[in-house]
């Protein structure tokens, strides 16, 4: 298993300065976050970006586990109208490209905020929509990674939908999972670790009456990472788990230990 961070984990700044940050780190790559309309332009505009990308990697020793589409989560980009959805899969293909010439094999479709999946209908617009990107991705060898609030049922149900397509996969989110009372190690052995592109390690205090708290470090919430480690380990999931923790306001002391919590919680029994 790799491990990873957010850039938004490090930085609310530029790029150079998560790839900076997350090689003192130690961490093993950085999920690039694109959260708003000016952060996402430079991938519709893929070329240019892509060679600054793979030139900060190479200089810092760092992968690009994954592209995160943020920005999708400000609109019901693939859940909306036609019109919506027809921008939003023409940015997706784009972000596809992007990630393909940069040698990154994730692309995160995040559906929340406005994106979130709440009813049948938008779910059938969102496995429609997603249909329709499969085959740009195969063809870039990209995989689609789907992190929602579905629960583990509807997960499995949108993969079928989809053909169990090898280019569409889930990205399941520890604390996410959690704040929404789902059990992630449960899911994590039912939708199995072929199932599973990308694990985002998050903590989150819960308590009733009040919302979640995500402004915790791992450890100081109720996720239970060794019983989530017993899980990725029964499964043979290795591929990247990505810290999404508050950066604090010290990103780089608070990367540091988050990465070394996670490094110790998600060992392999000896």
């Amino acid at each position: 298993m790799h491990l990873g961070i957010h850039s938004k984990s490090l930085s609310s700044g530029s790029i150079e300065e998560a790839f900076r940050l997350a090689s003192q780190s130690g961490a093993e790559g950085v999920e690039l976050a694109y959260a708003t309309t000016q952060e996402a332009r430079p991938l519709r505009r893929w070329e240019e970006h892509a060679r600054m990308v793979s030139a900060l990697a190479r200089e810092s020793g760092r992968a690009v586990p994954s592209l995160n589409l943020s920005c999708l989560c400000n609109a019901p980009s693939l859940i909306g109208t036609g019109e919506m959805i027809d921008s939003a899969v023409e940015f997706v293909t784009a972000a596809i490209s992007a990630a393909q010439a940069m040698g990154t094999s994730v692309v995160l479709l995040p559906f929340f905020g406005k994106n979130t999946i709440e009813v049948e209908r938008e779910l059938q617009k969102a496995g429609d929509a997603l249909a329709r990107l499969i085959e740009p991705a195969e063809e870039a060898g990209v995989i689609l990674g789907v992190e929602s609030t579905l629960n583990f049922d509807q997960q499995r149900f949108l993969l079928d939908h989809l053909g169990h397509s090898d280019s569409v996969r889930i990205c399941l989110d520890i604390g996410d999972a959690l704040s929404h009372k789902f059990d992630a190690p449960t899911g994590i052995r039912e939708l199995g670790g072929d199932h599973i592109v990308e694990v985002h390690l998050k903590d989150v205090r819960v308590s009733e009456g009040a919302p979640p708290d995500f402004n915790v470090a791992l450890g100081e919430g109720n996720v239970d990472f060794r019983a989530v480690a017993q899980a990725l380990n029964a499964v043979g999931f290795d591929k990247w788990a990505v810290l999404e923790t508050p950066p604090g306001l010290d990103p780089l002391a608070a990367a540091k230990a988050n990465l070394q919590y996670a490094r110790e919680a998600l060992a392999p029994p000896r």
